[in-house]
């Protein structure tokens, strides 16, 4: 483990702290941007829908039909609602994907800490004398 001798495992020790904090640190930060980026495509499809619906009450009207009532009401509650529905899946599946983010930055963190802590009882093995 050692090769270079206490110096070297010291300064490798701390390299895997810093690479323990960076990694979390990213992690953090792209699940904050999956997140962000979800709201703003789930604002986005909300619009859509919006746009949707204004259009299917201008096509009911052009046709005569009562838009307040029957079919063409149905029509626009079901577009309104399917907005809301592709709206609410993108945001939970942005928390998933965040939250799977988030813990493989965890387990990277776990991973350089204990490779820190290697190196920190190797130089301490070497400045007592056991190796």
């Amino acid at each position: 483990m050692c090769g270079g001798g206490m110096i070297q495992s010291i300064f490798s020790g701390v390299e895997n702290m810093a690479n323990a904090v960076q990694s979390d640190a990213v992690a953090k930060g792209n699940a904050k941007t999956v997140r962000s980026v979800a709201q703003l495509n789930s604002k986005k499809i909300i619009e859509q829908g919006k746009k949707g619906a204004s259009s299917a009450r201008a096509a009911a009207a052009e046709n005569g039909l009562d838009v307040d009532v029957g079919s063409a009401a149905m029509i626009q509650d079901e577009i309104t609602g399917d907005a809301s529905y592709n709206s609410t899946m993108n945001l939970s599946d942005a928390s998933w994907q965040a939250s799977q983010i988030k813990q493989q930055g965890k387990m990277q963190r776990n991973s350089y800490g204990m490779k820190a802590a290697s190196n920190f009882i190797d130089a301490g093995a070497q400045a007592a004398g056991w190796k």
